[in-house]
């Protein structure tokens, strides 16, 4: 079998071309579905790994190599002029430690273009060290870049002994696994920055802050000084409304932002209260909104299992009404959230995972909770227009919507750019500043 693209597979092609969704690796919209389930589930399974970075490093090399079937997977992550193998599996572990240099490598090589390359194989390519390949009896390979906040810092690479292991598709699910795990690896830094915290509230000084917190929330929703804000979700072919989300607004006077006042409420032990107390204040103003526009309301799963959140939709009307679970920490009891989601459905209310793409559960509760509606996180959206890896991804993400007979919401969007390529994709639906501020 002659040597497939001498140079390597790349997933963006010619130069000019766009880059293809797994649906266009050959794939049937059945098997594409099919394949991008496997990756959701792979990155749950690394989220679910715990807060640890190593821990997640590990889970992130073993499911790669499971995804692709592959002998071996390592994370290698760049330090200087060197590739440092930080994570490994299968036969690829006994090299962990191991250094290459960053000039020479194919893994230099991905980070420079920032695309995934394949080495077919190691004995007639010459991107690639072929006797360091003979000491590990590795002959073929794919490569994927690691980004964390848009810079490259590594890269994700599976193994294998035979040549011409990997295929389109395999690449196509690389390519897609190493743009989720970017969000473990915020998730990671995010969870080291809540022990901080956590630490922190053991001090007597940060205490006294935490107590001064909850009088400042707690008096304010005893004023009823808590106000919604709605953002309009249009369709985006030609900007009609077809919904608002409700958004939780604090007085101006305290200069604190509102994801403080929420952190704040958590850190207290007062989530509960606090969420309940918006989506209250969200459906009172209900009759204020026209025409067979729905309001979306943010709830957490806690909230979501809650009797007090029940009684409080009691009278409301379901097909006016969407609730957007969303969720940054790992979910105790998936069976009772899905449980408790599902006679909502039965009632007639929609349900929306929001922040789709970022955080600890958001793919994880797509894949567990059967939702109507899938919102797209704004990590996902911003940039797309110039981002050809975030175009694949957002394209794979719509064809599960429509395997699944979900509805798909661009949040976040800011600019033309960005609007005109999520149409061309194929989403229907966004939000953002370019479509509509909060009022």
């Amino acid at each position: 079998m002659p040597l497939r693209d001498a140079k390597g597979l790349s997933l963006l092609g010619k130069r000019g071309q766009r880059k293809p969704s797994i649906a266009g690796a050959g794939l049937s919209s059945k098997d594409a579905v099919a394949l991008l389930t496997r990756i959701v589930e792979a990155q749950g399974a690394i989220a679910a790994s715990g807060p640890e970075p190593l821990d997640i490093m590990a889970a992130i090399t073993q499911r790669a190599q499971e995804l692709t079937r592959a002998d071996g997977a390592v994370l290698e992550i760049r330090d200087g002029d060197s590739m440092l193998y930080w994570a490994a599996s299968g036969t690829a572990d006994a090299q962990l430690g191991m250094r290459i240099p960053v000039s020479g490598s194919l893994s230099g090589l991905c980070l420079e273009r920032r695309r995934v390359l394949r080495c077919d194989d190691s004995e007639l390519d010459d991107r690639v060290d072929r006797d360091a390949c003979r000491r590990v009896g590795l002959r073929s390979m794919l490569v994927a870049p690691l980004e964390h906040r848009n810079e490259p810092v590594g890269v994700l690479k599976v193994v294998s002994a035979e040549t011409f292991a990997f295929d389109a598709a395999d690449a196509h699910a690389l390519e897609h696994l190493s743009v989720l795990v970017g969000a473990s690896m915020h998730g990671a830094i995010e969870e080291s920055k809540r022990r901080d915290q956590a630490a922190a509230l053991r001090d007597e000084a940060y205490s006294r802050e935490v107590t001064l917190a909850g009088t400042r929330l707690m008096g304010v929703l005893a004023r009823g000084q808590l106000r919604i804000a709605r953002q309009p979700i249009v369709r985006l072919d030609d900007g009609t409304v077809a919904g608002w989300e409700a958004l939780a607004r604090f007085p101006e006077e305290f200069g604190l932002p509102t994801n403080r006042w929420f952190e704040d409420a958590a850190l207290c032990g007062r989530s509960v209260e606090l969420e309940l107390a918006s989506v209250i204040a969200a459906l009172a103003g209900m009759g204020e909104i026209a025409g067979d526009a729905y309001l979306a309301v943010n709830v957490s799963p806690e909230v979501a299992c809650s009797d007090a959140f029940a009684a409080a939709l009691e009278d409301v009307d379901p097909a006016r009404l969407v609730l957007e679970i969303t969720e940054h920490t790992a979910v105790d009891d998936y069976a009772q959230l899905a449980a408790r989601l599902l006679e909502f459905q039965q009632r007639g209310f929609r349900i929306a995972i929001d922040d789709t793409g970022a955080g600890f559960s958001s793919l994880r509760h797509v894949l567990s909770l059967a939702p109507d509606i899938i919102k797209l996180d704004m990590t996902l959206v911003r940039g797309i227009d110039r981002q050809p890896r975030l175009q694949a991804l957002v394209a794979a993400l719509r064809t599960f919507a429509e395997g699944t007979g979900a509805l798909l919401v661009a949040e976040g969007i800011e600019t033309s750019g960005e609007q005109e390529t999520l149409q061309r994709i194929g989403v229907l639906y966004g939000q953002g500043y370019h479509l509509g501020k909060p009022r």
